[in-house]
């Protein structure tokens, strides 16, 4: 298993596995507007692919542009194969993203997801903690409507060594 950024080899098998939920021209285009984008820009599409399996997990973490928020990265589309799910793969593109994240002088992590969901318990199990509720913040296709909850987690300080002479 390797966490790398997405290849635009990797479409099929992000909308066979149905990571994504798009359609096949859906999947193409958030995959090659990925690819475009990260040249130049603190924003990564990382995937979680093994050799015979395909992508079994994705997340996107962007570094928050705002001049006072720019020690913040946000990670989006955070999604794991059920059959990969309970395996530590979450924990492995969490720390990936941490560490990308961590490139940029990030100090904290954060992501939105629906209350009173797996997600919810799952990213809080990896260490996330709840800052804010939005009752009501998120309504699905089917009607139904959950709170959206925002969660950060703390990233450890890149230190430089200084040597003494």
């Amino acid at each position: 298993m390797i966490i790398r950024p997405v290849r635009e080899s990797d479409i099929d098998s992000l909308h066979q596995n149905r990571l994504c939920g798009l359609t096949i021209e859906e999947t193409t285009e958030m995959v090659t507007s990925a690819i475009d984008q990260e040249p130049g820009h603190e924003f990564r599409f990382l995937v979680a692919a093994e050799q015979n399996a395909g992508v079994l997990g994705m997340t996107t973490v962007k570094r928050l542009e705002h001049r006072l928020c720019r020690h913040r990265a946000e990670l989006g589309g955070f999604v794991i194969r059920p059959a990969a799910r309970g395996t530590g793969l979450a924990r492995r593109i969490v720390d990936a993203a941490a560490s990308q994240a961590g490139e940029w002088g990030c100090s904290i992590l954060e992501l939105s997801c629906r209350g009173d969901t797996h997600a919810e318990a799952a990213y809080l199990g990896l260490g996330f903690e709840v800052w804010g509720r939005l009752p009501g913040g998120y309504r699905d296709h089917d009607g139904l409507v959950f709170d959206e909850v925002r969660l950060w987690m703390p990233l450890p300080l890149k230190t430089t060594s200084l040597s003494s002479t």
